[in-house]
């Protein structure tokens, strides 16, 4: 039993003659009858009996047409409440980053998007890469912005694209000697005490042995990005940090590093497989152009 069966059933018996009903339904009048018999071996009763030219429907179909005029009116009705979900979801973007990149990148691409989206909202959380990769999957967010795509394999519904590189630097206390310097070596940082960002994600701690070289000496370890600068301001130690328009360099100086250490990668991720209204799409094509203005 079917949708189009159901359908057929209640033409045919608004309008008691086959042709009729075949015309309204676009459909030939063999296939009409042949879609009404499937329905009536399966029921294992008559619907319908022929009343001369025309046909009536029978008890048993007059019982099953107050069931079946139901089950289209349902549909219809679950039709028009998605189309209208639809409708009110087009204006919101939902999206989640890590902590970090939620800290630093984010807030910008937002605040710009919306001076020429107003009527845009945005729904953002921060989450751990595990986190972003699961929503995507299950279609509880639009887009994803991480950094690690080790376990990207486990999710081939996921598609992936690196919008941003982003250089490393060192930041020092306006009173540090070094604080006049424009480019350093990380050799010459040994007996400083740096300031390490604890993230909550712990496949993704960066191990400064092996982005140094050695093992620092480490004096505080925040759990929150956004405190880094601030511990650094205020003199507890020094930083090596992702060079960010958030970097206030009236209170800190930013200073070059020397050494090939890399840059930290930066990935938006959407799942290929799902619905993204027409306001999601634009903000994924403004972040692929405009992302490196910060």
């Amino acid at each position: 039993m079917n949708l189009q069966q159901l359908e057929y059933f209640k033409v045919i018996a608004e309008t008691k003659n086959f042709t009729t009903a075949s015309n309204i339904l676009l459909v030939t009048q063999p296939a009409l009858s042949k879609a009404i018999s499937k329905l009536e071996e399966e029921l294992n009763v008559p619907l319908f009996e022929r009343e001369g030219r025309n046909i009536k429907i029978t008890k048993y179909g007059d019982v099953f047409l107050k069931y079946a005029e139901s089950a289209l009116n349902d549909i219809e009705r679950g039709i028009e409440k998605i189309q209208d979900m639809k409708k009110k979801n087009d204006g919101i973007i939902s999206i989640a980053s890590t902590y970090c990149i939620g800290a630093t990148i984010i807030p910008f691409l937002i605040s710009n998007f919306l001076n020429s989206n107003m009527q845009t909202k945005f729904n953002f959380n921060n989450e751990s890469t595990d986190e972003i990769l699961k929503d995507l999957k299950y279609g509880k967010i639009d887009l994803g912005f991480f950094d690690n795509i080790k376990r990207i394999n486990d999710y081939p519904e996921i598609e992936v694209s690196l919008v941003k590189k982003e250089e490393y630097v060192l930041i020092v206390p306006k009173n540090h000697y070094l604080s006049n310097k424009e480019e350093v070596y990380l050799k010459d940082l040994k007996e400083e005490n740096f300031i390490v960002y604890n993230t909550r994600d712990n496949e993704k701690k960066i191990s400064y042995a092996e982005l140094i070289g050695y093992t620092p000496k480490i004096s505080v370890e925040p759990t929150e990005a956004s405190m880094l600068a601030s511990l650094v301001s205020a003199g507890a130690g020094i930083s090596i940090v992702v060079n960010t328009p958030m970097i206030n360099t009236n209170k800190i100086s930013k200073i070059r590093i020397k050494d090939d250490i890399g840059y930290k990668k930066i990935y938006m991720g959407w799942n290929k497989e799902a619905y993204i209204s027409k306001i999601a799409e634009q903000f994924k094509e403004y972040v692929i152009k405009n992302i490196n203005q910060w």
